[in-house]
């Protein structure tokens, strides 16, 4: 399949923990000045990705957003082929806020797509804990993994998420990709999609974003509790990375998130996907 198209946007809104860092970081630094070619929007940027047109993001600023906006807006229409917005914050964001983005969009006569990674809700709250741990945000202090990935589920419901999209474009405009089912392929996946051309495809499959070990968030918790300095945490959580853990352990966990936590959530959303959207 070929998503790319004449004066289209593609939005590309995560959800994290899907290869989103490694195809912004690879998106963002190809060129954008052939109008025949489709490419990643070079207004937006910031802290990696287009998080200026995501008004969730801690630093969102509605007078920068109007300008970036503004510029993506004329960008878009006056390119032969499609430009790409992608930021995972986008796809938790209001939904008056969507809504603006793709009516607009939509009115100044651009073509809308959305493209959607979707995986498995355990492993992604597990990452999730993981990520937060390692960046020591998103997680309360008073939570552990099970108590976390209670709060968080609500807020991953794929079918709830994706329809703030699709009823504002319609839902033959919104893809899914199966990140369960293609992660050792991903990031080349993506790109092929849109049509963009990597000059080297084996740099796609960079581990941009590492993840920490299961076990050893509980080490990273109490150091952070009882050590402020960066530079020591930053070593600390490399040590501990490396430590050979009882995979028994981690396995139990895990077993008991998809068991206690999620139960049947997951294969009932993707049920519900699956009869709306199409899988690409």
């Amino acid at each position: 399949m070929n998503l790319n198209q004449p004066k289209t946007i593609i939005f590309h809104p995560g959800i994290g923990k899907t290869a989103t860092s490694a195809i912004q970081q690879i998106g963002l630094s190809l060129p954008t000045n052939d109008s025949d070619k489709p490419c990643f929007s070079p207004f937006g940027v910031f802290g990696g990705a287009h998080n200026y047109f995501a008004s969730n993001h801690p630093n969102f600023n509605e007078g920068i957003f109007e300008k970036e906006w503004r510029k993506l807006l004329d960008f878009a229409l006056n390119k032969n082929s499609s430009t790409v917005i992608s930021s995972e914050f986008l796809i938790r964001d209001k939904p008056a806020h969507i809504k603006m983005l793709l009516t607009e969009a939509k009115a100044h006569g651009l073509n809308i797509k959305v493209v959607v990674a979707v995986r498995n809700y355990a492993d992604y709250l597990e990452s999730a804990f993981l990520q937060g741990i390692k960046v020591k945000w998103g997680v309360k202090n008073d939570e552990d993994i099970f108590s976390f990935c209670k709060r968080e589920l609500d807020n991953i419901r794929m079918n709830k998420l994706v329809d703030h999209w699709s009823r504002h474009i319609g839902d033959e405009n919104v893809y899914l990709m199966n990140y369960d089912l293609d992660k050792s392929i991903f990031v080349d996946k993506f790109f092929d999609l849109l049509s963009i051309s990597l000059p080297d495809k084996a740099e796609s499959q960079n581990k941009i974003n590492y993840s920490i070990p299961l076990s050893s968030a509980p080490f990273i918790r109490h150091f952070d509790n009882v050590c402020i300095a960066s530079a020591e945490r930053v070593k600390f959580i490399k040590y501990v990375s490396e430590l050979d853990y009882n995979e028994k352990d981690e396995l139990i966990i895990k077993e008991k998130i998809k068991n206690e936590v999620i139960k049947e959530s997951f294969n009932h959303d993707k049920e519900i996907l699956s009869r709306r959207y199409q899988w690409i």
